[in-house]
């Protein structure tokens, strides 16, 4: 069913487009839309208000440069004016390709062939020289920007509205902020070069068809980190912290990681998943605070941070064992 607005048409205008079949796609923000009007299939996007128009551009200037490195990725179309993004009612909106497959079946040879693409792609994102705009430099341990889009001044603001509803999983907040700072002080993550991350290399995010790779996408979270901040952040998504499935993953990154994974990296990972939950852990929070749904439900996701955290050792001795570096 055709699903096209007056407010879709004047933003189509901008590509020529106007007058196309418009099909909503499955979303959970209603803002996807199919384009098909004898062209290839295009994705309308809608960005959310906090989209910010640098950080916007900064993702499309990254795929830019991947497409020309012949990656299959939603490079972004350009307008008749030149542009890459629509300003439009409110909201900014791009026209990318559509790109065909669909996410792979659940099976060990795919976990490594995305440890693969992921090192293939970061050796690649070595030589581009974009300049990341300041929303996209925030790096991991930066506890305070993370409940800072939900309103909330900084990490010990929200360790304070948690403390008045559980005064015991503030203070396991607290300490695990504490631990994860010093850890990764230890392994010297700030001495760590950084470059362009995905920070979306999991299984819905890899198309494929057959054994072939048709697209990668998902590009919204891209910022400068360390790459093994990428490779924590996948393999949180993509392994579920499964012993064989992390083995299969980073051997696959291991054999292709330009310049090799260091041993300094490969024990850093298990601190940075423990880093990245947290940070999830106070969005989380933060969000439920600003709906005030602060309750027992929104407190549980600090146990789950809780088990990464306390996981680490046996993360890293798999880690290695899968990297090919000898153990502790």
């Amino acid at each position: 069913m055709t699903t096209s607005t007056p407010e879709i048409e004047r933003v189509l205008a901008a590509w020529g487009r106007s007058g196309a079949r418009v099909v909503a796609l499955d979303s959970e923000a209603g803002d996807r839309w199919r384009v098909e009007d004898g062209e290839q299939a295009a994705l309308l996007r809608r960005y959310a208000d906090d989209r910010a128009a640098d950080a916007l551009a900064f993702q499309h200037d990254l795929l830019a440069f991947l497409a020309e490195r012949a990656w299959p990725v939603p490079a972004p179309i350009a307008t008749a004016a030149g542009g890459t993004a629509v300003e439009a009612d409110g909201a900014r909106w791009s026209l990318t390709p559509l790109l065909p497959g669909t996410p792979p079946p659940d099976e060990s040879i795919f976990l490594q062939r995305r440890g693969a693409l992921l090192a293939l792609i970061h050796a690649d994102l070595r030589e581009w020289d974009g300049t990341p705009p300041p929303v996209a430099t925030r790096r991991v341990d930066d506890f305070d920007g993370a409940v800072q889009a939900h309103g909330l001044a900084s990490f010990e603001a929200l360790l304070a509205r948690v403390q008045v509803v559980d005064a015991m999983r503030a203070n396991i907040l607290a300490v695990l902020r504490m631990r994860i700072e010093e850890q990764l002080a230890a392994y010297r993550y700030g001495e760590l070069p950084t470059l362009p991350l995905w920070g979306g290399c999991s299984s819905q995010h890899v198309l494929f068809d057959g054994n072939d790779v048709t697209g990668l996408i998902d590009f919204d979270h891209v910022r400068a980190d360390a790459r093994a901040v990428d490779v924590a952040e996948s393999i949180l998504a993509d392994t579920r912290s499964i012993g064989w499935r992390i083995i299969r993953w980073v051997a696959g990154y291991a054999a292709h990681a330009q310049p090799p994974l260091s041993a300094q990296e490969a024990d850093l990972v298990p601190v940075l998943m423990a880093a990245l939950m947290l940070r999830r852990v106070a969005a989380t929070l933060a969000e439920a605070h600003a709906g005030e749904r602060l309750d027992a439900d929104a407190l549980a996701c600090i146990d789950e941070a809780m088990t990464v955290e306390a996981n680490e050792d046996d993360l890293r001795e798999v880690i290695r064992t899968a990297a090919r570096i000898a153990p502790l």
